[in-house]
């Protein structure tokens, strides 16, 4: 079985922001489904099975079910896998007593780092005293802690810091060309939600360009990978790619099953697009921006045309083509 020796587990895809580079598309609107007991269960036996040593936890925002991610942690805990850090854009650090009780029950369960999301992306959905306020407890606490990205701060602490800020108030603050520079800041893999903005930053090229059969790293080298709350492995920076765990970790990816995730490891994009116009698919005259970009437009057609396990979940799709 392979490692995934730097992994995450994705306990949600629903969030309470809808930020503008979300890998996984992550919404309000997207379901309120959540990792159950009997789901952390397996998930926590089947990396202590691969040997995975640790692993960080996100969403989505975890801590939209905070009941249900001490289920989690008990479950890794369990067996014997370990908790790097949990994110969250500490939107629930509105009620400092609420704030003050979670953590006090994450420092019992034997939680010891938080990574907190503080960015011009998140700020246009929770307010900047919200994640300060949580970074001021933690700190009170004892726990370990890092602002991601802490290079942001600075700048957005001459805004209000009460309330939320939209993007024409934002550009007031940090440019015109906000977006794309905080992308580039941020050292961003322009996939997911990030795509919608990928054509500012790269210039547009034919999909023959980009039709090559070099292998995704992200794909077939699985040493990290998130597992999300269906048991599904996520490549780690493939979005909109899943296999079930075993099958991703375990033995070769199925074809049939598969057709998708086989094609990309073994033929990279050039199968892929044989595939994807032996199904109609039209690639768009004015070019891509990235391969990425390329790829996700011929999953999105295939994922309404030619349906298969490996496209999904459902709601990033959904959320992709709001996006865009």
């Amino acid at each position: 079985m392979k490692t995934p020796i730097s992994s995450g587990v994705i306990t949600n895809y629903n969030c309470t922001a809808e930020c503008r580079h979300c890998m996984f598309a992550s919404s309000p609107d997207c379901k309120k489904d959540y990792m159950t007991k009997e789901r952390a269960s397996e998930v926590a036996a089947l990396l202590a099975q691969a040997g995975t040593i640790s692993v960080h936890i996100g969403g989505g925002e975890p801590f939209m079910d905070f009941d249900g991610l001490c289920l989690l942690i008990q479950a890794l805990t369990r067996h014997g896998v370990g908790i790097d850090y949990i994110e969250t854009n500490g939107y629930w650090a509105k009620d400092e007593a609420l704030a003050r009780r979670r953590l006090e029950v994450l420092k019992r369960l034997g939680v010891y780092t938080i990574m907190v999301s503080v960015d011009p992306f998140h700020i246009e959905y929770v307010p900047l005293e919200r994640p300060l306020r949580l970074v001021t407890l933690l700190d009170e606490y004892g726990f370990d802690y890092f602002i991601w990205q802490q290079r942001f701060l600075k700048r957005l602490m001459a805004l209000d810091i009460t309330k939320t800020h939209t993007k024409e108030e934002l550009m007031t603050v940090l440019g015109e060309n906000y977006i794309v520079e905080t992308a580039r800041e941020y050292g961003l893999g322009i996939n997911g939600r990030a795509l919608h903005f990928a054509g500012d930053i790269y210039e547009k090229r034919p999909a023959e360009f980009f039709a090559t059969d070099d292998e995704c790293p992200s794909l077939t080298r699985p040493n990290h990978c998130h597992i999300d709350l269906y048991g599904n492995a996520i490549p780690s920076r493939c979005t909109g790619i899943q296999a079930q765990a075993r099958d991703y970790l375990e033995t070769d990816i199925d074809g049939e099953k598969y057709p998708v995730l086989s094609r990309l490891i073994k033929g990279g994009t050039k199968e892929l697009f044989e595939y994807a116009k032996s199904c109609g698919f039209v690639p768009d005259k004015e070019g891509y921006p990235t391969r990425c970009a390329f790829c996700f437009d011929m999953r999105q057609y295939l994922e309404k045309t030619r349906p298969s396990d490996d496209l999904g979940p459902k709601d990033f799709y959904i959320q992709m083509r709001n996006a865009y």
